[in-house]
């Protein structure tokens, strides 16, 4: 194993871009990095490792070659591990990320796609940074393509904001104009604070010289960088004409551009799988990895949570169907085989008119 400065591209590029990150001064957490998890001599190595990096808790993350990548993101596809305590607990949750890129999830994506992660070979053992508020920043806003820094934050760690088991608050910063979440009444971040993560996205959009999606957190008053790839899907600012659908029956946040017609098809979990048809519309509470082999079958997604930051949504705007985040009460207002149609430029689900039918249609950018 390496300390996490040394890795390069044979590493992973999220390895290599922590390593650049590290050098050029960025606060990073310390941590090292798995060359090779199928030759088991890092075992023996591990709790010494570990030690060295203090006494925990820490995070365990995937640095497959072919991971955040210019065409591809992986977004959520590859396992990680937060708050492993232990030698033993460390050693379990490297072997399952080692594992992850065989998972139905990734296999989905990968198909979807047409790019694999390679194997999981390379993985990174840091320290758990015990962060009072975390969450993702891109350097575009990724709907519109506007050249602005959309920053999603909740408090404590970032976890539910990438997986989008939340709503989380979000700032807007379009050059000197800083705008703030609607009707919040406890901000998780003070101005000064967003203007940080502000300077911090651009300047790590300077160094890699394309726009950005970090993920990052704050402890102690520093903001720490956990993450940083290219973001995979560039809209052209005003690059959608949507269709007038009529009057919306749920309005939600615009989260991946484009307009789509389909049959409602509610799913709360697991069980619901064997349900869902390809060209359906997915409408559920909320998604998670697991729920990727629906989406590379859906026309659209809705959700009732989420932000347009979150893994879901990266993925739906690679997947190019449209997708409406914190749609307060999309499972109690749409039913099952309603058709509707999703336009998920502005945010809205509304009736399209005709009889449910398994065709659909799709405008995309």
């Amino acid at each position: 194993m390496i300390p996490l400065s040394h890795a390069d591209e044979r590493y992973g590029a999220k390895a290599a871009n922590l390593a650049r990150l590290l050098r050029e001064g960025f606060a990073v957490p310390a941590g090292f990095v798995i060359e090779d998890v199928s030759d088991d001599s890092w075992t023996h190595e591990l709790e010494s490792a570990l030690r060295g990096l203090g006494s925990g808790p820490f995070a365990v993350r995937s640095s497959a070659v072919g991971e955040d990548a210019v065409q591809a993101s992986f977004a959520g596809q590859l396992h990680t591990t937060l708050g492993a305590t232990t030698t033993a607990q460390v050693t379990v949750a490297v072997r399952r990320t080692a594992t992850s890129g065989t998972s139905p999830q990734a296999v989905a994506y990968t198909a979807r796609r047409g790019r694999s992660p390679g194997p999981v070979v390379s993985v990174i053992v840091q320290r758990l940074v015990r962060a009072e508020v975390a969450g993702v920043l891109f350097t575009r806003q990724p709907v519109t393509g506007a050249d602005q820094v959309v920053i999603e934050a909740a408090r404590g760690l970032g976890d539910k904001v990438v997986d989008g088991s939340l709503t989380p608050q979000r700032w807007t910063i379009d050059g000197d104009v800083l705008t703030t979440p609607d009707t919040v009444v406890e901000p998780v971040l003070t101005a000064a604070q967003v203007r940080a993560l502000g300077e911090t996205g651009r300047r790590i959009e300077a160094s890699f010289g394309c726009p950005q999606d970090v993920e990052w957190a704050i402890a102690d008053g520093t903001v720490w960088v956990l993450q940083a790839r290219p973001i995979t899907t560039a809209a052209e600012p005003d690059g959608h004409a949507a269709r007038d659908a009529g009057e919306a029956l749920v309005t939600g946040t615009p989260a991946s551009p484009g307009t789509a017609t389909g049959p409602v098809r509610m799913i709360g979990g697991l069980d619901d799988f064997t349900r869902f048809r390809s060209g359906d519309v997915l409408v559920c509470r909320t998604t998670s990895p697991a729920w990727t082999p629906l989406l590379a079958r859906a026309a659209a997604v809705v959700t009732e949570v989420g932000g347009v930051l979150s893994h879901a949504a990266i993925v739906a705007r690679e997947f190019r169907i449209p997708a409406v985040t914190a749609a307060d009460d999309a499972t109690t207002v749409l039913a099952d085989r309603l058709c509707v149609v999703v336009d998920g430029s502005r945010g809205n689900v509304a009736l399209a008119g005709q009889a449910p039918h398994r065709d659909h249609t799709t405008e995309r950018r």
